[in-house]
């Protein structure tokens, strides 16, 4: 059957450095593992970088999904790994197309599909890195679940799980279109970042994410059985602010986001479609950054809990026309 893959059989192979003379070239038959170390890895299954101390010792692997025949790459790092310029969840496995790009601190591993095109061009990529610890410039939404607490204490916890599951795996989904990285979500929240020194148009692919996710929110929470008392959907309200971010690795395999512009972007989003306002809200530095088709109404002097003094929001939606 075409696509099928045979154990023992390469699906491919990865290129460390692509265009150099000197980068190795390791199929992909299983599974292959890149860092600094890679320490009791067989040879033929990893590709070593010792000169980048960007690198972690077991930064990530690549293996086969042998349910799908395809590959897919997993972060293991301290300092994270992109793939075609695009920060991944650590520990999710994400597929890869031929021509992918990885990136790994300073270097890249390209991954080349066995049944793929041979004259398709690769896909470029952004080599720029940033530490885990150093401050990240980012365009960042907050979603929030509006009356979360009162939902789950009523509702049977496992039509709560089931649904709220469901839900952001779609968001999930959405995200990926729109070149995002899941920073975490937890409950009632959902945190999605881009980083603006590596996409310069972090703002608008933000934007054009949450707009997509206010509206298909509607449609996805029509289809749940979990509800408010009064038996209407879920809704769900929406932050939007730019700012320095430091991110830190903790215990399990969890990013921890810190800054100040994290904490407002998630008292926005508990503002969000509550006493009238728009279901997406944003700061001005980001309509001030926007350059796609978005609309902002008229700007709303707010308290924002927690913060001295007053913020200016702006309801955002795309523009018609």
């Amino acid at each position: 059957m075409e696509g099928e893959h045979h154990v023992g059989e390469a699906i491919g192979y990865l290129v460390l450095d692509p265009g150099g003379a000197d980068g190795p070239q390791v199929p992909l038959v299983d599974r292959v593992f890149v860092g600094r170390e890679c320490a009791g890895v067989e040879e033929s299954r990893r590709i070593l970088v010792p000169d980048d101390l960007e690198v972690s010792r077991n930064h990530l692997e690549v293996r086969v999904d042998h349910d799908s025949s395809r590959a897919v790459v997993v972060d293991t790092s301290s300092n994270g790994t992109r793939v075609n310029g695009v920060r991944i969840e650590r520990a999710v496995a994400v597929p890869l197309n031929d021509g992918d790009r990885i990136q790994v601190g300073g270097h890249v591993v390209e991954f080349h599909s066995k049944s793929a095109d041979p004259g398709a061009a690769p896909r470029a990529i952004s080599r720029a890195t940033m530490s885990i610890d150093a401050p990240i410039s980012m365009a960042m939404v907050m979603g929030d679940l509006i009356n979360y607490s009162t939902v789950s204490e009523q509702a049977d916890q496992v039509v709560l799980a089931r649904d709220v599951d469901q839900l952001y795996r779609n968001l999930r989904e959405l995200l990926r279109e729109h070149r995002g990285t899941l920073i975490d979500y937890v409950g009632d929240a959902f945190f999605a970042s881009w980083e603006i020194d590596n996409d310069p148009d972090a703002v608008d692919h933000a934007l054009g994410f949450v707009t997509a996710a206010a509206e298909r929110v509607k449609e996805w929470v029509s289809n749940l059985e979990l509800r408010y008392e009064d038996g209407s959907p879920l809704r769900m309200g929406w932050g939007v602010v730019t700012g320095t971010v430091v991110l830190r690795l903790m215990p399990g395999a969890v990013v921890m986001a810190i800054g100040d512009a994290v904490n407002l972007g998630f008292r926005i989003s508990a503002l969000a479609g509550r006493d009238g306002r728009a279901s997406v809200l944003a700061v001005d530095a980001v309509r001030a950054a926007a350059r796609g088709p978005f609309a902002f109404e008229s700007p709303q002097t707010v308290t924002v809990k927690g913060r001295v003094g007053e913020e200016t929001i702006f309801g955002v939606s795309t523009r018609v026309g």
